[in-house]
C-alpha cells in the first residue's frame, strides 16, 4: 500500500460526482480521553480527507496516470523506462492500490488500507468483514488503522492495541458505508488507552463509477 500523497494526486484527477448527501464520517472515543468527530464534505471527489480510494473505482487511463505520477517522484528514469515500468504495474495485483479509507478532520481522524501482499481477492468489490490488527505480524486481507487525535494543537499518535473490526456494508461502483470499532493505545509515555469506534459513507470517484 502506497502512502496517501499519491491518493491526493489521483482524487485531483478525478470527475465531480453529484450526488444529494455529502461524504459524511464519524468517530467516537472512549475510555482515557472522550472526543467525538463528525465530519462532511461535498461528494465531488476532491476532499481526501473524506473519501475512498481504489483501483476498482479508476479507468485504466486513470490507472496508468498514477503509475506514472508514482514513477516521476524522486526519479530521473527515461521515458522508455517509465513506460516500461508502467506497463509492468498494469499487470500486477493490485495496479496502483486495493483501497484506502480516509476520515480525516481538524480534530483528529483514521486511516484505513489494507495489510502488505493483500490482492484483489483479499478484498473483493462487495460487502464484507475485515480485522483491523496492531502492525507486525499481519496477514493478507486484514487492515491496519492509522488514528491521530488532534489535542490543544498537539497531534497525538496511537496504535491499534488489539484487534477490530472494519465492516463494509455497501461496496460497489456508486460508493462505499461502512463501520469500524478497535482499542488503541497512545503512542508514547503518556499510553493512553482508548476505544474507537466509528461509521462513514463516501460516494464513488472515478472514471468507472456509475451514477
Amino acid at each position: 500500500m502506497r502512502p496517501i500523497a499519491p491518493v491526493l494526486l489521483i482524487a485531483m484527477a478525478m470527475p465531480a460526482v453529484a450526488a444529494s448527501e455529502p461524504n459524511h464520517c464519524e468517530i467516537a472515543v472512549t475510555g482515557e480521553t472522550t472526543v467525538r468527530i463528525a465530519a462532511e464534505a461535498p461528494r465531488d471527489g476532491t476532499h481526501g480527507k473524506l473519501a475512498a480510494s481504489t483501483d476498482y473505482w479508476l479507468s485504466d487511463g486513470q490507472l496508468r496516470m498514477a503509475l506514472e505520477t508514482m514513477q516521476s517522484l524522486g526519479g530521473k528514469l527515461s521515458p522508455t523506462e517509465k513506460q516500461r515500468k508502467v506497463d509492468e504495474g498494469m499487470k500486477k495485483d493490485p495496479r496502483f492500490m486495493v483501497l484506502l479509507i480516509n476520515c480525516l478532520s481538524d480534530e483528529g481522524g483514521v486511516i484505513f488500507s489494507p495489510t502488505n501482499g493483500s490482492k484483489y481477492a483479499h478484498v473483493p468489490m462487495k460487502a464484507g468483514s475485515y480485522a483491523i490488527v496492531p502492525s507486525g505480524r499481519t496477514r493478507p486481507g486484514e487492515f491496519t488503522a492509522m488514528f491521530h487525535l488532534a489535542t490543544r494543537g498537539k497531534r497525538e499518535s496511537y496504535s491499534v492495541a488489539e484487534p477490530g473490526k472494519l465492516v463494509v456494508t455497501r461496496f460497489d461502483r456508486k460508493g462505499i458505508t461502512g463501520t469500524f470499532s478497535f482499542k488503541a493505545e497512545q503512542r508514547g509515555k503518556a499510553g493512553k488507552k482508548v476505544d474507537v469506534n466509528g461509521s462513514f459513507s463516501y460516494a464513488c470517484t472515478g472514471e468507472a463509477c456509475q451514477k
